[in-house]
């Protein structure tokens, strides 16, 4: 019975380490969006620009 409980332990430490990632992940993620959302708008108002000079010529 006490392997058992060791693996139901271990499984729930394992859970809660993972969230933990999780949540450090989302944190992370948060504060890089902004600048990412702006960046990738950059991008692609770059990308349009360059499609409407090639269309052009």
């Amino acid at each position: 019975m006490s392997d058992e409980k060791n693996k139901e332990n271990k499984s729930k430490a394992d859970e809660v380490h993972v969230s933990d990632g999780l949540g450090e992940l989302l944190e992370v993620a948060e504060q890089l969006t902004k600048e990412e959302i702006e960046k990738a708008a950059e991008d692609a108002k770059q990308a349009v620009e360059d499609a409407k000079k090639q269309k052009h010529h």
